[in-house]
């Protein structure tokens, strides 16, 4: 029969590893939604709506996670420890760095209320912390959890992190530059293409910044939350446009080609004859005035 303390550490544990799962998801979610991933196929709406719910479940789950330490009657953990980190005497780090993640992530999640009267470009930047407090709190599961002895278990996190990390680092500016760079000397060397027209609806547009993150160096979203962008886009540029204007869920993006040959429409009215005038008889044909013989007299 197990004792109050196993009790406690049981229930602490479920619902820990129940929010780093659903924590983790969210970070994926949100992922896909920095990438416009799927967006042609499920609305804008429902996918940050899915990840809004996971993310806040996950972050609800942490916070009890943390305060049902306090019930353990052997009294390891006070409210300080869950509060203040690095105060804990016997895992000062461990639950220190877990303190420090979940308030991240409660920072980041309150931040949604206030993101129209900082800017969506700033709410992004303080955003990206989300990705700080889950290293953190995988760092907080390896160091504190008690029940990591298993591989599978200890595997299965480590696993999700290292996912997650090169997932993130494929889509950062870094990555994109450097996959633009290699582009850019492709198609140099290729000497090929033509230059795109771009124009955005602004009346369609949501400013969700996807096209940004496609085409930074077309595209930028502005702090007062106005898009501006190239109306000229060069040759090495243009399949990132192309995937800025599949990602984009408004729909908002139109690509057009300049034009390099021209040819006027064919003309299906019969020319009109000059109605006075002298008329030119072309050489050669026969026709004309005719030279008088000495037969003629």
């Amino acid at each position: 029969m197990r004792n109050a303390q196993d009790s406690v550490h049981i229930v602490a544990a479920t619902v820990g590893f129940v929010s780093l799962f659903l924590l983790w998801l969210a970070v994926l979610w949100g992922l896909m939604l920095r990438n416009g991933w799927a967006q042609s196929r499920i609305k804008h709406a429902t996918v940050y709506g899915i990840h809004q719910t996971i993310a806040l479940v996950g972050v609800l789950l942490g916070v009890v996670h943390g305060f049902t330490q306090l019930a353990g009657p052997m009294g390891t953990v006070k409210l300080i420890d869950v509060l203040v980190p690095f105060t804990n005497p016997y895992d000062p780090i461990g639950i220190g760095v877990g303190v420090i993640s979940m308030e991240l992530f409660v920072a980041c999640t309150l931040s949604v209320l206030i993101q129209k009267k900082i800017g969506y470009t700033r709410w992004r930047a303080f955003h990206a912390f989300n990705y700080v407090a889950y290293m953190l709190l995988v760092g907080h599961v390896l160091m504190s959890g008690s029940d990591m002895a298993a591989g599978i278990r200890w595997g299965a996190v480590l696993g999700s992190f290292v996912i997650t990390v090169l997932l993130w680092l494929t889509t950062t500016p870094w990555w994109l530059n450097w996959r633009q760079e290699v582009t850019d000397r492709r198609n140099g060397a290729a000497g090929i293409g033509d230059e795109l027209l771009v124009n955005v609806d602004g009346n369609r547009c949501a400013r969700f910044g996807f096209c940004e993150q496609e085409a930074p160096k077309v595209f930028a979203l502005r702090g007062d939350g106005r898009l501006a962008y190239k109306a000229t886009v060069p040759p090495n540029l243009a399949n990132d446009v192309i995937r800025a204007v599949e990602v984009c869920p408004a729909r908002a993006i139109q690509l057009n080609r300049t034009a390099t040959t021209v040819v006027t429409q064919k003309n299906t009215e019969p020319a009109e004859q000059p109605l006075t005038g002298p008329t030119r008889i072309p050489a050669g044909s026969g026709a004309g005035p005719r030279r008088r013989s000495r037969g003629d007299r």
